[in-house]
């Protein structure tokens, strides 16, 4: 049975309301008040014009929804709006000194750093004298052993029986030092290594810091990317709001079919889906963020999902692939960490090449013998030793071997991190050129999406086009927005990493440190 048919006031009214909430809600972020202005206008003509009563609900009473949004062209990078006090929002650089400051991964390369400077200390110290303070207390009836009891205090007489002089006791204190004066360099190239591998350590942390920063970096620009696909998804979703609305009027008044009415149901509960599914990516990429400063991000620190394109991607990605290979090599302290373990396994070549000279050495006692400590003999003695080990086994010659052996290992090392650097460095120049192409590509794919989404819609308010076109164009508008903003944040990530390629982030963490203390 066919329902009365709406009256024509009634129709445009309810046209004029559905018409008026589409634009209110693709007007949004563009400051076009004055247009809702004048469709409201419009609204309130028609009301009167209709002579419908004053108790009926306004288009904005009857379709609630967000107000209109205007973006800050400011709120760049997480930065937040004025209206927002800056030093509660979280930005890239507090998350950056924070993750550095709370990061166990850095501790621990500190921690190894330290025990490396240690090694310093002990190669040092063969260079000083050992001094040594010894207490004995032996007795004994052995006729040796107890005659030399007897002379060291001093106490021999002529009557005294050596094949039976009894039970003697001693006390024995001894100051002894030694002193190594020349051991065939092997000194000197033990601490040359150690400073070696202090250098080594310290370039290693400093790569580490390096790759941290470049990880925060590209957490927070995939978590501002999440929470921008989240302000899409809304979008979308209060679209598909406004479609269902407009559909179910029509079928009051009896100029669609239901099947409409159910595609745009249909349309309605995906993009509920799209919402549910990027508010829960938002979640885990700040649960990955939080991991890295170690601490719980409160809803207040969080920052503004708006982004635009750097003016630095663009000079970065018209710059040569091999002056930044080269600069990359000078500046990455992982180079500058395998060329110190190389300088490192050098001196431990020529360390062992020190056993095969001579060792020379003296040595120095002082001497207190007593029986019952009444009296304190005394006595000293001065040496110099020399020794010279003619055959080991070949105990030397291997050792050697060994110490050439790793330093071979450790060049090809060398070699190795140079060509994966470069590598490194191809890829990441290709990522910025790729970046910044996609983002022209994309912004020319949104602008067109977004003209041609608003002509079908007029077209489906003057019922020229079917539900089936709306919910095409709709679809091609919310994958552009999407795909715009993808590249937007594809270009901030590809661009950390090229810096981190280059070794720039290692130059800016003393500063930020710095300015953050």
């Amino acid at each position: 049975m066919m329902k009365p048919a709406m009256s024509v006031p009634e129709l445009l009214l309810s046209e004029t309301r559905m018409a008026m909430i589409h634009f209110r809600c693709h007007l949004r972020g563009r400051g076009l008040k004055l247009m809702g202005l004048v469709l409201i206008g419009v609204l309130a003509s028609a009301h009167g014009i209709c002579g419908c009563s004053a108790s009926r609900p306004s288009a904005m009473e009857a379709a609630p929804g967000p107000p209109l949004e205007v973006d800050h062209p400011g709120d760049e990078d997480g930065l937040a709006s004025p209206l927002v006090a800056e030093s509660t929002v979280l930005t890239l650089e507090k998350a950056i000194v924070e993750a550095l400051d709370a990061s166990p991964e850095l501790e621990q390369m500190q921690q190894r750093m330290r025990a490396a400077s240690e090694q310093v200390r002990q190669a040092e110290a063969s260079f000083y004298p050992r001094l040594v303070v010894t207490e004995d207390f032996s007795i004994t009836n052995n006729p040796v052993f107890a005659a030399m009891h007897i002379i060291n205090q001093r106490r021999l007489l002529p009557s005294t029986n050596f094949n039976d002089p009894g039970a003697q006791q001693d006390f024995a204190t001894k100051l002894q030092g030694e002193m190594v004066l020349f051991q065939g360099g092997s000194r000197w190239f033990d601490r040359s290594a150690a400073v070696a591998q202090t250098r080594a350590a310290r370039a290693e942390l400093e790569s580490a810091r390096n790759q941290l920063v470049a990880k925060v970096t590209e957490v927070f620009y995939q978590w501002l990317q999440a929470l921008a696909f989240i302000s899409v998804a809304e979008r979308a979703l209060d679209a598909a709001r406004v479609d269902l609305e407009l559909g179910e009027a029509r079928l009051k008044a009896e100029v669609v079919l239901p099947s409409e009415v159910l595609r745009l149901k249909a349309r309605r509960a995906e993009m509920e889906g799209n919402l549910v599914t990027a508010r829960a990516s938002a979640r885990k990429l700040q649960a990955a963020l939080e991991r890295l400063i170690a601490r719980s991000i409160q809803e207040g620190e969080l920052p503004s999902p708006s982004l635009s394109l750097p003016e630095s991607l663009e000079s970065s990605a018209g710059d040569s692939q091999q002056a930044f290979v080269e600069r990359a090599l000078a500046n990455r302290p992982e180079m500058h960490a395998v060329k110190s373990m190389i300088d490192s396994a050098a001196n431990r070549v020529r360390s062992s090449r020190g056993s095969f000279f001579p060792r020379l050495g003296a040595s120095g006692l002082y001497q207190w013998n007593t029986e019952k400590w009444e009296d304190n003999p005394n006595s000293w003695l001065l040496g110099i030793q020399a020794t010279w080990p003619l055959f080991e086994g070949g105990l030397s010659v291997s050792r050697m071997r060994e110490a050439e052996a790793r330093l071979k290992e450790t060049e090809a090392r060398g070699k190795q991190v140079a060509l994966d650097i470069a590598l490194e460095v191809r890829q990441a120049a290709l990522a910025v050129n790729e970046a910044a192409e996609k983002i022209k590509v994309m912004t020319e794919r949104r602008t067109w999406a977004g003209e041609a989404l608003e002509e079908v819609r007029r077209l489906y308010d003057r019922q020229v086009v079917a539900v089936d076109a709306l919910l095409q164009a709709e679809v091609a508008w919310n994958q552009a927005e999407v795909a715009y903003m993808a590249s937007l944040f594809e270009g901030k990530i590809a661009q950390a990493y090229l810096r981190r390629s280059l070794g720039d982030f290692a130059e800016e963490l003393n500063e930020l440190q710095s300015r953050a203390q």
